[in-house]
């Protein structure tokens, strides 16, 4: 969408450079220019203006100053304009110009950046403040997520781990199914545990993506027995093929005690045309009684408080953590930073990890060329892989997740928009073996090879690839 310094840039543009004949009468440069207005702005919406426009450049933190050229930016307008309207999760195989060096897997581990919040829950004897607790973990998610860049889309079968601090426990998510993109995630401690099933749905409108998340968040806090869940707002990546990208977060989140039937409304205000508004959030913690117990204020991107209905007893419960001093393009917290090193790797990685992937490692250091070259040879080996299922009548089954006999679906969750899966309790066994074997102190990103294939004829490359007419993201 257009900003309104934008609008009144391309108006002052075209009074500037576009003058009408001097032979026209005032009512025909009238009409002349109410035409040539109204033809841009319908041109805008679509997406696409002006060629020259798309050398407009983003360098992934929204800065406006990136490394990629027109011709990447018109070769991606060539490959979406058909898809005006249309559900583009899958639907076809991106460069890597746009994408940031993690995997959707990743992506969706930051919620427990700030797990902190969980163990505040946990230790909190105040049911109503439990709720709140949960809440501020909730919204601080979306403080990584004005990044511009896409992540890379998950293999089947690839994985993602890594070890909370001090120990406490060890977060796993697994690519469970491809079409449609579907990842599961589980993390226990000895307070809490946290289980989530990820998917979304996407619409794209030229100039913009929409985008809605799908799937179950299921947080269980062990001592007193609370279970809640999570209803999360829609969000828009707004000009990603002219202008300068920025992201938006909008709507309401409903956060739901499953036991106590308390509840949660939040509101994301969404940023006006004039800029106000952006980031910030407001909401009312009502208890079962259907009383207001605190109201909820603050900024998705900076921090949150509550009080009581009346102003008082305001305690700050979350404020996000300062920025790398020296930050990337990609606009990296810290968290994120750590989650691609060996730092948080638990003992016995598993060689189906995210952070093994060639193509993102080679984006990490700044080799794109290697990076495409990378993701389209993997992209290749899963399309063979799949036909190669096909051609056993094989089904593919996940790792460590399996389907939930019993979904327990809240009745905000029944356009879940997939299958939900459960934690199948398998990995902690195995992983005491991977660890037993590893060798102590090696850098597991040094010593071991992506590998998130089922079959020894996809590893030894005895598949055929090359398959012509599919170039969806593999």
């Amino acid at each position: 969408r257009p900003s309104p310094t934008d609008l009144c840039a391309r108006a002052t543009t075209m009074s500037e450079e576009e003058e009408v004949p001097e032979k026209q009468g005032w009512f025909s440069r009238l009409a002349t220019g109410l035409a040539k207005s109204v033809g841009e702005g319908l041109d805008y919406i679509a997406g696409v203006e002006d060629p020259a426009d798309l050398e407009t450049k983003d360098d992934g933190s929204g800065a406006g100053t990136g490394g990629e050229d027109a011709t990447e930016r018109k070769a991606l307008w060539s490959q979406l304009k058909d898809l005006i309207g249309a559900d583009v999760m899958s639907k076809l195989s991106v460069p890597v110009f746009i994408m940031e060096p993690t995997t959707m897997l990743q992506k969706m581990s930051e919620i427990l950046q700030y797990a902190a919040l969980l163990d505040a829950a946990a230790d909190e004897a105040d049911e109503d403040m439990r709720l709140a607790y949960i809440c501020a973990l909730a919204i601080s998610t979306y403080s990584s997520c004005e990044r511009t860049k896409k992540p890379f889309n998950p293999l089947l079968g690839e994985t993602w781990e890594f070890q909370l601090p001090n120990g406490a426990g060890t977060y796993v998510s697994e690519q469970v199914c491809h079409h449609p993109p579907v990842g599961a995630g589980h993390c226990t401690t000895a307070k809490w545990t946290y289980d989530l099933t990820s998917a979304a749905r996407t619409k794209f409108m030229g100039n913009w993506v929409d985008v809605w998340p799908k799937g179950r968040t299921r947080i269980a806090l062990k001592e007193t027995g609370d279970v809640y869940n999570i209803g999360p707002p829609a969000s828009r990546v707004n000009n990603i093929i002219v202008g300068r990208t920025w992201i938006d977060t909008f709507g309401d989140m409903q956060v739901n005690n499953l036991k106590t039937k308390q509840k949660a409304l939040i509101k994301f205000r969404e940023c006006s045309v004039f800029g106000t508004g952006r980031w910030e959030v407001s909401g009312e913690l009502v208890g079962a009684d259907g009383e207001t117990k605190y109201v909820l204020n603050g900024k998705w991107n900076e921090s949150v408080s509550v009080s009581k209905p009346d102003g008082s007893q305001s305690k700050t419960l979350w404020r996000k953590e300062p920025m790398p001093e020296n930050p990337t393009k990609y606009g990296f917290t810290n968290f994120t930073f750590k989650q691609n090193s060996h730092e948080t790797c638990p003992p016995g990685l598993l060689a189906s990890d995210s952070r093994l992937r060639p193509d993102r490692a080679a984006l990490e250091r700044g080799d794109d060329a290697l990076a495409g070259a990378k993701k389209y040879e993997l992209e290749e080996l899963q399309r063979a892989e799949r036909r190669l299922r096909e051609s056993k009548g094989d089904t593919y089954a996940p790792k460590w997740f399996r389907l939930a006999a019993d979904a327990d679906l809240h009745e905000l969750e029944q356009d879940v928009g997939t299958a939900v899966w459960e934690w199948n309790g398998e990995y902690e066994e195995a992983t005491k073996k991977r660890a037993a074997a590893a060798v102590e102190g090696a850098n597991p990103l040094e010593s071991l090879v992506f590998d998130p294939w089922c079959y020894e004829e996809t590893r030894s490359g005895q598949v055929v690839v090359g398959e012509e007419g599919d170039t969806t993201e593999a």
